[in-house]
């Protein structure tokens, strides 16, 4: 057989950058290039990265030019973002990539869409989906009066606020505000954290505390691969990401997901949320354009959408093994668990979050055979620990190669 692909993937300071770099490596046996913003970056730092490279953040003036020289070095068959940001960026240089570069992204309305929440809404609403009441509007204007005593009774607490665009990079960008009192605090803040400075306001669905996610993997907005899970806890506690999750069949969803990609003739990978009423009844929360964070949940029982992706926009569907995915299982991220445990010690209670955690036969998404990686803490951290603080180099810390500029 020939060697396997050569995949760039971006984004090696996100813990879902791990999953991908294993599952890549396991199944069409592709060669790895893990892309961070330090040597420090959990990609880089991993058993799966067999060349590290450290390019600045996506948001960073000099990344695309970085960005270029890493592809100029490193010469791969085909580009992965992770975050969101990556993509963004991936999408605003699409057709000046070389020939021998391979991407796999939606068309550039449909990632449009997917980013602005609002359109979002009115998508859905087009195929029938149910939506959120919206009081956006009624919001700005109580602003614009001046955000007078009393004038927030018009709305129906609690209220749901997310930043209307996509803001990736690990941002709190959403938000339950149950007491009006402190609406316009949080409202300020998440206005300031908005890549756009725009806040949607919306009805809280609060039948439940369970958000329920579909990822797909899509061709022209035909499904190759996808699966339903249901988020039974998360951090922050509602609209956040998960960290006990489980896999379920859901026709509905499943439907509904279906009904929105194909409208947008989607390519690549999403992730679809919803939420219910109390009668049942499916409503849209937003469409995730990239891998989403408990993205290991799917790969470890069979759902390898990153390895189709790559398969499928390589044509090497034949280096595929047979795998047939599970119907049921479950999942914890401890890690983030307890990462949001030790930013909110004052709201949070230490021994409800670990038994979150030690659930009897619930595997945790931590690879123990790669714990060097998994165990880094923020890049950021490490950056301003005295040299040696961090541990042995190894073999990607020896590879690892710094672009800033071409």
């Amino acid at each position: 057989m020939s060697p396997g692909p050569r995949v760039l993937v971006l984004d090696g300071d996100y813990p879902t950058s791990l999953t991908i770099a294993r599952e890549l490596s396991a199944d069409p046996e592709a060669t790895i290039v893990g892309a961070g913003t330090s040597r420090y970056s959990r990609l880089c730092r991993s058993s799966y990265c067999d060349v590290a490279v450290t390019i600045p953040p996506p948001d960073d003036s000099d990344y695309l030019d970085a960005l270029w020289a890493v592809l100029e070095a490193t010469r791969p068959q085909l580009v992965l973002p992770v975050g969101y940001r990556s993509a963004a960026a991936l999408q605003s240089v699409r057709d000046e990539l070389p020939d021998s570069v391979a991407v796999c992204l939606p068309n550039p309305d449909a990632f449009e869409t997917a980013a602005d929440k609002a359109a979002t809404m009115e998508l859905a609403e087009r195929v029938g989906i149910d939506v959120p009441a919206d009081y956006s509007s009624l919001v700005e204007t109580l602003d614009a009066e001046g955000r007078e005593r009393g004038a927030l009774e018009a709305l129906e607490f609690p209220v749901f606020c997310k930043a209307r665009r996509e803001a990736g990079g690990g941002h709190e960008t959403t938000a339950r505000v149950v007491d009006p009192a402190r609406f316009w605090t949080v409202y300020d803040r998440l206005e300031d954290a908005s890549p756009a400075g725009e806040v949607l306001v919306q009805e809280s669905i609060d039948s439940s505390s369970a958000t329920y996610g579909c990822g797909l993997f899509c061709r022209d907005g035909a499904v190759e691969l996808g699966m339903a899970h249901e988020e039974l806890r998360s951090v922050p506690r509602r609209g956040g990401s998960g960290t006990f999750l489980r896999l379920r069949r859901d026709p509905d969803l499943e439907s509904a997901a279906t009904a929105l990609l194909r409208e947008l003739k989607w390519d690549g990978v999403a992730l679809v949320e919803c939420k219910r009423r109390a009668d049942g009844e499916l409503v849209l929360m937003e469409i995730n354009p990239k891998f989403w964070a408990s993205y290991a949940l799917a790969s470890a029982h069979g759902y390898r959408f990153a390895s189709r992706l790559a398969a499928t926009t390589l044509g090497l569907e034949d280096r595929l093994p047979d795998r047939s995915p599970e119907r049921t299982g479950e999942m914890v991220f401890p890690l983030r668990e307890l990462y949001y445990y030790a930013r909110n010690r004052e709201e949070e209670r230490l021994l409800e979050c670990v038994r979150a955690v030690a659930r009897p036969g619930v595997p945790w998404n931590v690879d123990r055979s790669d714990l060097r990686a998994w165990l880094t803490p923020p890049a950021a951290l490490l950056e301003r620990l005295p040299n040696g603080i961090a541990g042995p180099g190894g073999a990607a810390d020896r590879e690892a190669v710094a672009f800033t500029r071409r």
